[in-house]
């Protein structure tokens, strides 16, 4: 018997996958950059907490657009379907995405009332940023691939 190709089932799985990496890397950054000791962080200098959204950011987004994108191009292609969006687009929308919310938590975290924030709830809150941006993100990407197939298996 041979199997079906679910679309839907291969964006559940995606985002799941592509959250749960760019939750994991988050947290790796987090360690490299301001490291694992309880401490307070300055959303300014010297830690520059807010500045670091910038960079997670352009690379979740990156890398969740892209990753799963090539990968369900490749998927369609076995199954003799060709995306209807072109990958670059796809990709630049995701990053632009991806930058407009970091620029968003740039902001409030400079223009807040809070000064600088303890290590372990700033690793959480990143921990989850990345989490749910790469979710977003390859959510954003694989609809703009995939979309009539997903709204004939809604019908």
């Amino acid at each position: 018997m041979p199997i079906q190709f679910d679309p839907q089932r291969l964006l559940r799985r995606e985002q799941a996958v592509s959250a749960a990496i760019n939750a994991v890397l988050s947290l790796l950054f987090f360690s490299l950059v301001f490291g694992l000791a309880a401490r307070p962080l300055a959303m300014g200098g010297p830690d520059r907490f807010a500045l670091d959204f910038l960079p997670q950011g352009v690379m979740v987004s990156l890398m969740a657009s892209l990753v799963p994108s090539l990968i369900v191009r490749g998927k369609l292609r076995k199954e003799g379907l060709l995306p209807a969006a072109g990958l670059g687009r796809v990709v630049a929308t995701g990053v632009l995405a991806g930058i407009a919310s970091a620029l968003v938590l740039l902001a409030l975290a400079l223009l807040g009332p809070v000064t600088q924030v303890a290590s372990l709830p700033a690793l959480a809150f990143k921990i989850g940023y990345g989490g749910a941006l790469g979710f977003a993100c390859t959510r954003l990407a694989l609809t703009s691939l995939i979309p009539g197939m997903l709204q004939e298996q809604a019908a």
